[in-house]
């Protein structure tokens, strides 16, 4: 008999999902996650409608003026969040 090789859980458990509808989920999950961490806890309170398709993430934003300084610093907070994701998921940040 043959052996195969040994995965660890974490990259037996990447691989069953890169082929699973819930990829698109995780994704999802782990980009919201990487803005929360990006903008912090209160400016992440006031946002809200997190869309990610196409690496085009798009939030809505509770506040005009909070929206016009995230709109100044966004290219700055998508760097983070990649850097965060450890890799170039989002290409672009879209407040409303």
């Amino acid at each position: 008999m043959q052996r195969k090789k040994a995965y660890s859980i974490g990259e037996a458990l990447e691989r069953y999902l890169a082929g699973s509808p819930l990829a698109d989920g995780m994704r999802y999950a782990r980009v919201c996650s990487a803005w929360n961490e990006s903008v912090g806890a209160m400016v992440a309170r006031r946002c809200s409608s997190f869309r990610f398709e196409k690496s085009v993430f798009t939030v809505a934003v509770n506040s005009s003026v909070l929206r016009m300084q995230l709109e100044m610093s966004k290219e700055d907070i998508r760097r983070r969040m990649n850097a965060d994701l450890g890799e170039e998921l989002v290409a672009q940040i879209v407040l409303r």
